[in-house]
């Protein structure tokens, strides 16, 4: 009972210290107390968790009104935003050190941070939709708050135009489910399935709205020229988004459950997302600018995330979700260091990449489909973890350096180790999952016409890189990858040497000297 108590105090906590962080932290003499409550809400999402392991879910509710819910995924999913946002803050600090917009950057990190914790945990579907709106304002004051850097202004705009759509539909839905159902408890399938029932034909209709609603946050099909632009950000703002803000799509997707599973819309879920991810894969790789590709790389995992949620695996979604808010986030942060300066040498893989890529594959699959580990979508999971330790793994091959003592056989072995223990982590966490994600059967598309994209995607690749019509395909996309600044020109040109944020990095860099 002790430790019941415990796991809602901490939830509670995790809610409101990051607001109560923001608020602190507008002011110049409560900056330094800013971070340490960030760090405790980070603190308290992780007692959460511990409590869930322990105990299984639990509720908090005052007066049997809205609440907050702890279960396997919101738990999970808590700790990654108030993680990110506790990161963030400590950033922000020295990253905005000088900078007289620091205090409202704080203040609005908090305020994104809480809105995402109420998405993720609230218990009902209207604070869902509350928390879901007022983080897309939010992160919308987090990018005002340097709207004198070049690109940011284009950006708000276009970011808002996409939101205004997104939550549109969102708010709609829930005018819906209210009407016809009440409102729904999130986290039960009971619950769930019975407001799929009273809603009848309209059903469809809800569903279509909270699939719009995803591919509207996640920058998918006709909403994705928005996230490219978040490149002229300073950094902070650039890793709330990408590592936390972002992912709402999918954990939307997740927490709705069956409201959101209707056949047709899933089908188009697949398709717009599928095509989104392949695309945005291939404009990646012709990016000159870090964060540029930083950017295509969010936009092509969304894709695959949401995927994952069309065919039903939302364990994998989430494990997903997840890995890309922790290692999107650090990639964000350590950008600069991945510029080339002068008289530095070139570093060269020295393991070849498709046998790098192959062993991984191989490895991660024959471990998470070991009996035991897998739960009832095995498949996906299983194949979900190799293709995700074969990129990183290819990843951090490519950036070997060759040289005295490199060590090519060490450095295979413990690549190919890794990739065989994410393989094992992602099943046995998938399987802890299980028992929070809302799967619903018969309303999803079948997982293997995620392999059909797979493949899809590869002969889209070799297409781009040595077919005849790789140069018409290339010239489409590196136009179509190529962001645009208020005047309408190009913010760089293909093939440039110059990073597309330079200028924003040297301004906000000249204000925190």
């Amino acid at each position: 009972m002790v430790a019941l108590w415990i796991g809602r105090i901490a939830l509670a906590s995790s809610v409101v210290l990051p607001l109560l962080g923001g608020t602190v932290g507008r002011s110049r003499r409560g900056r330094s107390a800013c971070v340490p409550l960030s760090w405790a809400a980070a603190a308290a999402a992780l007692v959460v968790l511990g409590v869930v392991v322990a105990h299984g879910p639990d509720a908090l509710s005052v007066r049997g009104g809205p609440g907050l819910v702890a279960d396997p995924v919101s738990a999970v999913v808590l700790l990654l935003v108030t993680g990110v946002g506790a990161v963030v803050q400590s950033f922000s600090v020295r990253y905005l050190q000088a900078d007289p917009s620091s205090g409202r950057f704080a203040g609005r990190v908090g305020a994104v941070v809480t809105a995402m914790t109420l998405v993720a945990a609230s218990a009902d579907l209207v604070g869902l939709a509350v928390g879901w709106t007022v983080a897309g304002v939010a992160f919308l004051g987090v990018l005002s708050c340097r709207n004198d850097l070049p690109g940011v202004a284009g950006c708000s705009r276009a970011l808002r135009r996409a939101l205004v759509v997104g939550d549109g539909c969102l708010l709609a839905a829930t005018a819906l489910v209210l009407d016809r159902a009440g409102d729904v408890q999130l986290g039960s399938a009971h619950a769930l399935e019975l407001a799929v029932r009273q809603l009848g034909p309209w059903h469809g209709v809800v569903a279509v709205l909270v699939t719009v609603a995803a591919l509207a946050r996640g920058a998918q099909g006709i909403f994705s020229r928005w996230l490219p632009r978040t490149i002229s950000a300073p950094t902070p703002a650039c890793a709330l988004l990408h590592a936390g803000v972002v992912n709402g799509g999918g954990v939307l997707l997740v927490r709705t459950g069956a409201l959101g599973a209707w056949g047709p819309a899933m089908v188009g879920l697949l398709v717009v997302s599928g095509a989104t991810a392949v695309r945005a894969s291939l404009i990646m790789r012709r990016q000159a600018d870090v964060k540029g590709k930083l950017a295509y790389s969010t936009m092509a995992q969304m894709g695959f995330m949401l995927s994952e949620c069309a065919v039903g695996a939302y364990p994998a979604a989430v494990i997903h979700l997840v890995a890309h808010g922790c290692y999107k986030a650090s990639l964000f942060f350590s950008s600069g260091s991945a510029v080339r300066r002068p008289g530095r040498p070139t570093t060269t893989s020295t393991v070849p990449a498709p046998v790098l890529t192959t062993a991984a594959m191989a490895l991660a699959a024959v471990v998470a489909v070991v009996p035991g580990l897998v739960i009832g979508d095995g498949a996906v999971l299983a194949a979900f973890a190799a293709v995700t330790a074969a990129s990183l793994a290819a990843a951090v091959g490519s950036s070997l350096s060759v040289g005295p003592g490199s060590g090519r056989g060490r450095w295979s072995m413990l690549l190919f180790a890794a990739a065989a223990g994410y393989g094992s982590l992602v099943a046995v966490v998938g399987r802890f999952l299980a028992h929070g994600a809302v799967a619903v059967a018969g309303s999803t598309v079948d997982p293997w016409w995620l392999v059909a994209g797979a493949i899809v995607a590869a002969v889209a690749a070799w297409t781009a890189e040595r077919s005849r019509w790789a140069g018409a395909l290339r010239g489409w996309l590196l136009d179509a990858g190529c962001p645009r600044a208020t005047t309408g020109e190009p913010l760089r040109r293909p093939g440039a040497n110059v990073p597309a944020d330079a200028s924003c990095a040297l301004a906000v860099e000249g204000k925190a000297a």
